[in-house]
């Protein structure tokens, strides 16, 4: 059924093919119920320890105290998969004595299902949205983990000394061509102008241009407080060096990375590496201050995850080897980055997350 949907909207730009896949409400992979996790096709940071988000409430709080704790501070979560992280951070606060409004944006209804069972006990502390424009004005933090990796991105290649666009025609009988295109949107070619004189003929990449609509939509929303975004991804810079000459797009299938993104279409996930360079320009733009950032070890550290893992566990090896999973380069590290960016009357120097390492400054 939907590669029949898929044929009727045939031909279509990579990103509109990616779009629907993911976010096709009745046949795309998320509307399925489908997550990231233990029990989905990848592992998030939430699902490896309750550590994680009860280190990052100390951040949360001390942006809290910044905003001179108003008595209405929430916290918003936006791909908040199957609630885990909602829920260690709501553990943690409550534990500690603070009483959060928790607000989830999840426009699919199975997975919000999933995320009212993981939250069972909270109930009374959390609200669903079904998207951000939906959510009211608010003090407090934005939270994403894995979130902008999944936004819809434009594929393109170099050829012949010019940028093209990588376009999409379904047959009839299900089988998935791609074809190139004159790339017609000015965005794009200004994005990667920079670079693109480096690349060799065949090199191909994507960009996003979704992440702008987002933080316009935000900018409305928060009126003071803090964006703290965790994803994997890369500055600019690094993102479209030469030797990067696939890009970063992959598809999970069942744990195993798949490179095919005509596999299976509605049945895996597909994501795009951060450019994070982009969200500290999107930040600029929309008036919020640019902060921090760090990658993930390094900012966890500078909380005191290890202080913070006795409290919550026993500390036995595995609590220790989940600690360094997600701190060590092994793990997630240093794959994973940290962005914080504000809004505030009195602006903060610094914070926390950033006192053993600040890198704000490779997002030229």
């Amino acid at each position: 059924m939907f590669l029949q949907f898929l044929y009727s909207q045939s031909p279509m730009s990579f990103e509109k093919y990616m779009n629907f896949c993911l976010y096709h409400p009745e046949y795309g992979y998320y509307a399925q119920g489908n997550l990231p996790g233990k029990r989905g096709d990848f592992v998030t940071s939430p699902c490896i320890h309750k550590v994680f988000g009860a280190t990052v409430s100390l951040q949360i709080l001390e942006i809290y105290e910044i905003l001179e704790k108003p008595k209405k501070f929430v916290i918003v979560e936006s791909g908040a998969g199957q609630g885990y992280l909602a829920l260690d951070i709501l553990t943690y606060l409550v534990q500690k004595g603070f009483y959060f409004n928790y607000w989830i944006i999840e426009p699919f209804q199975k997975i919000k299902t999933i995320q009212k069972e993981t939250l069972k006990d909270f109930q009374s502390y959390v609200n669903w949205f079904k998207s951000i424009n939906e959510i009211p004005e608010f003090k407090g933090v934005f939270l994403s983990n894995e979130l902008f990796d999944a936004f819809p991105v434009h594929l393109i290649e170099k050829q012949n000394n010019e940028l093209k666009e990588i376009w999409i025609e379904v047959k009839k009988d299900g089988t998935i061509k791609e074809f190139l295109k004159k790339l017609n949107n000015f965005e794009i070619f200004e994005r990667v102008k920079p670079y693109f004189y480096s690349w060799k003929d065949g090199y191909r990449t994507e960009v996003c241009t979704q992440v702008e609509n987002f933080y316009k939509a935000l900018s409305q929303k928060l009126k003071e407080g803090a964006i703290i975004t965790i994803d994997y991804g890369y500055p600019r810079a690094d993102y479209y060096i030469p030797e990067r000459n696939r890009g970063t797009l992959l598809c999970y299938y069942h744990h195993k990375v798949i490179e095919n993104p005509y596999f299976k279409p509605g049945e895996i996930d597909m994501t795009a590496h951060v450019d994070f360079t982009l969200l500290k320009e999107m930040g600029e733009k929309y008036n919020f201050l640019n902060i921090g950032f760090t990658q993930q070890g390094s900012f966890l550290v500078s909380l005191g995850i290890e202080k913070v893992l006795y409290e919550v566990s026993k500390g036995n090896w595995k609590d220790i080897e989940a600690l360094k999973f997600l701190v060590f380069p092994e793990g997630l590290g240093s794959s994973h980055w940290v962005l914080i960016q504000g809004r505030f009357s009195n602006p903060p120097k610094t914070l926390k997350g950033f006192l053993l390492s600040n890198r704000l400054y490779l997002l030229k």
